[in-house]
């Protein structure tokens, strides 16, 4: 696979707490789809979990990294717990509403990177929530 291949890539990330419906969720993934393809970017995988916890954030650098995605695009910044620094210190991020993009923060050290994906014990505005377990759709 060629380097151009992966950044062509996308992962679509949507936070179900944040929704209110069925339907909600639904056109979470019309709009992030059509965001991606008005980027050129072909979405790998959709990723819908219950909590941005730092598990869930675990999660999404798994499956960004499995696929081998350099972007995640996701309907709002209030489906990652409101930071980009979450998702940047990992991959590009690009947001819905607003059509928005942050870009990939290179040159992290290990530390920064772990603590982006795993926020210290009340750092997260969901870390009480409920956990669901993951959902991921196969594009």
């Amino acid at each position: 696979m060629s380097d151009s291949e992966g950044r062509d890539r996308a992962v679509i990330f949507i936070n179900r707490d944040v929704l209110t419906s069925k339907a909600d969720l639904d056109w979470a993934r019309f709009y992030a789809r059509q965001r991606a393809q008005e980027l050129g970017l072909r979405v790998a995988e959709i990723v819908v979990l219950g909590n941005t916890d730092g598990s869930h954030m675990q999660t999404l650098y798994t499956v960004v990294r499995r696929v081998d995605a350099a972007r995640v695009i996701t309907p709002d910044l209030g489906h990652i717990g409101g930071n980009s620094d979450r998702v940047t210190v990992f991959a590009e991020l690009h947001t819905v509403t607003p059509a928005k993009r942050y870009p990939w923060r290179l040159g992290l050290s290990s530390t920064e990177l772990a603590d982006a994906l795993n926020p210290h014990p009340g750092t997260s505005p969901t870390a009480s929530a409920e956990i669901a377990g993951p959902q991921h759709d196969r594009a």
